[in-house]
């Protein structure tokens, strides 16, 4: 369906949504991040080589000549049509990625080239997927809307230091189908942020959050490429004569988090770089969009959208922990909002956050410091992973060890599958929120490659976490300097052991001396 189809009104003024859908009953959302076209390709080639295998076996039964011949390759897409059946669809970052052979930051035509690929080439399957013509014919998609993330930006960690970004935006616009002629204010903007409400049935006079049927979905996307600052250290992710710089960048990230290097910086370097003085990631433009957006809205749900994660405390990763500043400023704003949730995308894995917390931190000794969606929170989804996730390549076996010792800021009882198990999954995966009018309430979902629901936490519409000043303070912190208490038990060991050894030095060499004495006076007395 055109992104333009269904939109009765686009309102003008500065604090509006970008686009207004009127009288639409939104039950069922479906949302994820990172489709890589080469990912897809290389999976594809290994079913279709492991068909083949058994086909050539004389001893399969598959060697029939009267077996019928494999179905069509199933995409993630008809996974999400017919399990989900979504209305309308939320990019929450990296809906491309440039080929491998593209060193560095990739040209805007190739974006152009990758964004042309996912709209036409039907083995991929978001050009049927957008067409609606699979198992949700009769609902069809309104549209799909997003943002972007580093990849779709063009560059890995790429923020604002980035070249020829409005003709990166001008393509991700394009490839979303927003229309130069009805949104030309999202064409003039330094980034893709937007936002758009989904009106349902009568409005009532309470600008929707009251009963009578009404109701406004509002949805949020921020961009946090367009005007980021670098981290701390510099990453060197996107740099062609870097070996292996993805991976320098995470342990980069890691050494600034762990030592909390920021804390040791004089106060020139902490307001250049992201440290706790300094670090923009939204660009004050976007500040000021971002409050109107929330301060005069009506909705009873809101839907926020950022690429990256806010509320992890894991360092290897890019988020909103890197630029402590910015965060606190964003769940400051996010406090009081109602019916809210945040999706991120990014990581190579799924995961329910929240900023509610029960006791210990990152690395902590109790293995029960988990964080709770009970009592006033706000609440985070992350899906991230489409057509590959953390278990395969570059991360595979040390993505579940990574994960489980940064959990501090991870929600308890989110796993649907073992209530008891930690709320994340490391498989491709995708999200789904299925909106209950009638309870005033919304679950939101984290699905496998089969549909299979693995994640789940439920929020009430109209609710608002409105957390203490003391709750905010004690929001588990990504930069928090946590192997400093293990570097001091090492120390004291070592420097217990430096005394203990200088100690049996002292007591040797007196040893020593006396043996040499008597030796001494044996000979005089011989002479």
């Amino acid at each position: 369906m055109n992104g333009d189809d269904g939109i009765k009104a686009t309102i003008p003024h500065a604090d509006a949504a970008d686009i207004a859908y009127h009288n639409v009953d939104l039950r069922r959302i479906a949302f994820g991040s990172c489709h890589s076209r080469g990912a897809h390709d290389w999976r594809r080639r290994r079913t279709l080589s492991r068909t083949t295998s058994s086909n050539d076996d004389p001893t399969s039964s598959a060697s029939s000549s009267s077996y019928p011949s494999p179905p069509a390759a199933t995409t993630i897409w008809d996974v999400i049509s017919s399990t989900v059946k979504p209305q309308t669809f939320l990019w929450t970052g990296d809906a491309v990625y440039p080929p491998r052979e593209i060193g560095g930051d990739a040209p805007v035509s190739v974006l152009r080239d990758e964004y042309r690929r996912m709209l036409d080439d039907e083995d991929l399957g978001y050009a049927r997927f957008l067409r609606g013509i699979s198992a949700n014919d009769d609902d069809g998609i309104i549209t799909a809307h997003g943002t972007w993330d580093d990849h779709d930006y063009g560059g890995n960690d790429r923020g604002n230091e980035m070249t020829d970004k409005y003709g990166r935006r001008d393509a991700y616009l394009e490839f979303l189908n927003v229309s130069r002629k009805d949104h030309r204010s999202r064409y003039e903007r330094e980034g893709v942020y937007s936002s758009m409400d989904y009106y349902r049935g009568v409005i009532d006079g309470g600008g929707g959050r009251g009963g009578g049927g009404g109701g406004i979905i509002r949805v949020i996307f921020l961009d946090t490429r367009w005007h980021r600052e670098g981290h701390f250290i510099p990453s060197v992710a996107s740099n062609p004569h870097v070996p292996c710089g993805s991976l320098i960048s995470c342990a980069t990230r890691w050494i600034t988090a762990c030592l909390d290097l920021p804390s040791f910086m004089p106060s020139w370097w902490n307001s250049w770089l992201s440290a706790d003085g300094g670090g923009e990631l939204l660009g004050e433009n976007q500040w000021e969009w971002l409050g109107g957006q929330l301060r005069h809205s009506n909705a009873s749900m809101h839907v926020i959208v950022s690429s990256i994660q806010v509320l992890t405390t894991n360092p290897v990763v890019e988020s909103w922990g890197h630029f402590p500043r910015e965060r606190a400023r964003l769940l400051r704003l996010l406090n009081s909002v109602p019916g809210l949730i945040i999706l991120s995308g990014d990581v190579h894995h799924a995961e329910i956050s929240s900023t509610k917390t029960t006791r210990g931190g990152a690395m902590d000794d109790d293995d029960d410091a988990v964080a709770s969606t009970n009592g006033a929170a706000i609440v985070e989804v992350t899906s991230s992973g489409l057509t590959h996730s953390c278990d395969e390549p570059f991360y595979g076996k040390l993505c579940t060890p990574i994960l489980n010792a940064f959990r501090a800021h991870r929600a308890s009882g989110g796993n649907a599958r073992d209530v008891d198990s930690p709320s994340y999954y490391t498989g491709r995966n995708f999200g789904s929120i299925e909106i209950d009018w009638s309870t005033r309430t919304f679950r939101v979902c984290v699905r496998d490659a089969s549909g299979d629901v693995v994640l789940s936490t439920v929020r009430e519409m109209d609710a608002v976490a409105n957390m203490s000043e003391e709750d905010m303070r004690n929001i588990p912190k990504c930069i928090d300097g946590h192997l400093w208490p293990f570097i001091r038990r090492v120390a004291a060991f070592h420097n217990a052991g430096i005394i203990l050894g200088c100690l049996c030095l002292l007591i040797y060499r007196s040893v020593s001396r006396r043996r040499l004495t008597t030796s001494e006076i044996k000979k005089s007395k011989r002479d």
